[in-house]
């Protein structure tokens, strides 16, 4: 299971990557390499601001979801709370001065 939604949370990551970049920012951004206004045709007057935004809104809420859900889950090795509490004894203190 947490396999699966690994690898559901690295296609949401990848995704979300992709639309964050093909949305034009103030000046031009990565779409106009794709056509420039040609996205004004397929999308209408706001290009592809509109369709990318729901995108972006969709995906990050789902990158949240996997985020929490993969935190939420026990790990493959069995252990479970803090990393402090799995740790051995405290390392040896350096002395102070250079230890002359």
């Amino acid at each position: 299971m947490i396999a699966v939604i690994t690898a559901l949370h690295v296609l949401i990551c990848v995704g979300l990557i992709i639309v964050v970049l093909l949305q034009t920012g103030r000046g031009t951004g990565l779409a106009s390499v794709f056509g420039g206004g040609g996205g004004q045709a397929l999308f209408g007057g706001k290009g592809f601001g509109g369709v990318l935004a729901k995108a972006t809104g969709v995906l990050a809420v789902l990158f949240m979801l996997t985020s929490i859900t993969l935190s939420l889950l026990p790990k493959a090795g069995g252990s479970s709370g803090s990393a402090l509490d799995r740790t051995g004894r405290p390392a040896a203190e350096a002395p102070v001065g250079g230890g002359q």
